[in-house]
C-alpha cells in the first residue's frame, strides 16, 4: 500500500522506537490507528465511524470486495499479525464478504479491506490535491472529489472517505464532516447494521 495519503500522512500509526516483535503479540498493531474514542469536532464518535466503515464496504458489494482481496499483496499480507493475516485469508475465501465483515474477527479488519478495496481512489484524490494533498481544507477536498466522480463510483469514494475517517489521517475530520454534510455520499444506513446481515460461519 501507498504511504501517501490524504492530509493524508498517519502521523501515529506505527512505532518508531525499535519495538519491532510489538505486531507479533498485538493483533492490531499493523492496523490503522483509530481516530479515538472522543467524538470529533463533527460529533461523530470512533464506533459511529467504525459502523459506517462496515455500510460503506457493504454498499460497495461482493464483487468488488472480493476482486481487492484476491489482489491482497502478498507481501502485506504476511506482514501482519498472525490474527489478521488469518482473517484476511478466510475473509477472502468466502463469495460473500460483505455477508461477514460485522463480525468480530472481520470487523477488526476492516479498515485493512477498505483501504485495499478504495486505494486506486484514495490516490486519485491525493494527485488530484497536488501541494493541498498535506494538509486539505474542506475546498480543496470538494475540488478533488469533483475531479475524481465519474471515474470512481459514488460508494467507492465515499468508502475511501469513510476509511481516511478511522485513521490518524489529518484529514480524518474533513472526510467525516463530509459524509454526515454531503448528500452525495451519505451511507445508506441499510447496507449493514451490526449484527443485523452477519451470517453464519459455514467454513
Amino acid at each position: 500500500m501507498d504511504d501517501t495519503t490524504i492530509g493524508l500522512s498517519q502521523e501515529a500509526t506505527t512505532a518508531e522506537d525499535g519495538s519491532e516483535d510489538s505486531g507479533q503479540d498485538d493483533p492490531d498493531a499493523s492496523m490503522p490507528v483509530s481516530s479515538g474514542k472522543l467524538a470529533s469536532a463533527t460529533g461523530s464518535t470512533a464506533d459511529s465511524r467504525m459502523e459506517r466503515l462496515l455500510r460503506a464496504i457493504a454498499w460497495v458489494g461482493d464483487p468488488a470486495v472480493s476482486r481487492s482481496l484476491r489482489n491482497f499483496p502478498d507481501a502485506t499480507l504476511a506482514a501482519q499479525p498472525p490474527v489478521v493475516r488469518t482473517a484476511l485469508q478466510a475473509l477472502r475465501r468466502k463469495r460473500d464478504p460483505t455477508r461477514f465483515i460485522a463480525q468480530p474477527q472481520y470487523r477488526r479488519i476492516s479498515p485493512l479491506v477498505a483501504e485495499a478495496v478504495s486505494e486506486e481512489c484514495l490516490d486519485a484524490v491525493v494527485a488530484a490535491l497536488g501541494d493541498a494533498a498535506d494538509h486539505p481544507d474542506r475546498e480543496h477536498l470538494d475540488g478533488a472529489l469533483a475531479k475524481v466522480t465519474g471515474h470512481f463510483s459514488t460508494s467507492v469514494i465515499a468508502l475511501m472517505l469513510a476509511y481516511v475517517a478511522v485513521t490518524d489521517m489529518a484529514a480524518s475530520d474533513l472526510c467525516d464532516e463530509i459524509l454526515e454534510s454531503d448528500d452525495t455520499f451519505v451511507v445508506p444506513r441499510s447496507s449493514i447494521v451490526s449484527g443485523v446481515r452477519t451470517g453464519s460461519e459455514p467454513d
